[in-house]
């Protein structure tokens, strides 16, 4: 198939959506597809450092990027986008894009609306009812004017797990109004892959440069966070949850690796020394390569206590690692954690969810097999080629959709 994946920008910054799509792709190509990638180089305020006037060729994926800007929101246009869209999209067999309040969406959905396309859209996470009570104005008017009819008049949704979907379910772009006889998009449930990095064996040394960089942490147990220091990912519930196991303790630190684009460390910081706990803290920043694998294997407990997840990759990157997980219930991938015996689920409540870490901290035991649980469920059903097989066949349906007749079906599909 050619297959071409639409993403408004894929700068690191811009966490999983960053990393998902060119994965992704790669394995895709593996199998024997076509695929190209159109972007944008919007970096935050900068931009990216590539070409905009041919493709860049990597791991035989052709990543397309356009000049763009970024509105308030933020919000990135591209006419350049617009163009390529208008004039190429309808050498593909299926176009898939990313997020709905987005530009490229948008643009996209127009296109293949115009050049009779299959196309497939993916929220990533932006209709969790948690994150539609933010900007509710601005959401409201764009879902009216545009998200809520590229949404029903695309072939198919993708959503990475049934939770999503479920979440998902009232938003007006996929609910059905009362007295519409129209299409309906089909909808399937994929997860998102592991970079094969995460299965491999640790590196000894690379977690001796980690504390030699960051000499606090020898000696303590490690509870970590991996990800981007942001509202949603519930860092102010994790904060206190850590003041209250570990302000009479001595023996444990907390690890908060990410980026700060927003400047919400400093909220954090503040929830630490009110719990009289920052001095048992490190903030790494951003963390890439050997650093990224080598926190996560020195942790006793990765914890995520977020308000909205729409997957939780990071979660599945600790399960890999080995390493029990502690994650709200607002984690979407919540239910296979539980499946598979990998952790412990807790409400979005500091107390909760000290307790939880307590108990892990307290059965080493437990803990370690928690750990192998999640090992062995990942390898099963996250390897990319895994992953990608499945992304294939939800692109092959999508398109055999498209094709006879017109008629889209409507109940749910898990590809397996």
């Amino acid at each position: 198939m050619r297959i071409l994946l639409v993403v408004h920008a894929i700068a690191p910054r811009y966490g999983g959506l960053a990393v998902m799509g060119p994965e992704l792709a790669c394995e895709l190509v593996r199998q024997g597809h076509e695929v190209s990638i159109y972007t944008s180089d919007v970096d935050g305020p900068d931009r990216l450092k590539v070409p905009v006037d041919r493709p860049v060729i990597s791991n035989g994926v052709a990543f397309h990027y356009f000049r763009g800007w970024t509105l308030p929101g933020p919000y990135v246009v591209s006419p350049a986008l617009w163009r390529a869209l208008r004039d190429k999209v309808a050498t593909f067999d299926i176009v898939h894009s990313w997020s709905v309040y987005s530009f490229s969406t948008t643009v996209a959905a127009y296109w293949c609306r115009k050049r009779h396309v299959p196309h497939m859209v993916f929220p990533h996470g932006s209709i969790d009812p948690f994150l539609l009570r933010r900007n509710r104005p601005r959401k409201w008017l764009y879902t009216k004017l545009f998200a809520q009819r590229d949404y029903r008049k695309a072939t198919a949704v993708l959503f990475n797990t049934a939770e999503e979907m479920r979440l998902a379910s009232e938003w007006p772009g996929l609910k059905t109004p009362e007295g519409y006889t129209g299409n309906r998009p089909r909808r399937f449930v994929v997860p998102v892959g592991i970079d094969p990095s995460w299965l491999g064996e640790p590196d000894p040394a690379a977690g001796e440069r980690l504390l030699n960089k960051f000499p606090e942490l020898k000696g303590r147990r490690l509870i970590v966070y991996l990800g981007r220091i942001n509202f949603k990912k519930g860092l102010d519930i994790l904060a206190r949850a850590f003041a209250l196991i570990a302000s009479d303790r001595d023996d444990l630190h907390l690890v908060l690796a990410g980026p700060d684009n927003e400047g919400y460390g400093l909220k954090v910081r503040g929830w630490l020394g009110e719990g009289g706990v920052l001095r048992k803290a490190t903030f790494t920043g951003s963390l890439e390569g050997e650093e990224r694998l080598a926190v996560m294997r020195r942790a006793e407990i990765f914890a995520l206590p977020s308000y909205t997840e729409n997957f939780g990759g990071v979660v599945t990157e600790a399960m890999a690692s080995r390493v029990p997980v502690v994650i709200s219930d607002q984690v979407n991938i919540w239910p296979d954690v539980l499946k598979a015996g990998a952790g412990l689920v807790v409400p979005c409540d500091a107390e909760a969810t000290a307790r939880a870490l307590r108990s892990v901290l307290d059965d080493p035991a437990r803990g370690r097999q928690m750990g192998i649980n999640g090992r062995s469920w990942v390898a099963e059903h996250l390897p990319w080629k895994v992953v990608a097989a499945q992304m294939a066949r939800a692109y092959e349906e999508t398109v055999r959709v498209h094709n006879t007749c017109g008629v889209n079906q409507v109940e749910p599909a898990a590809v397996r």
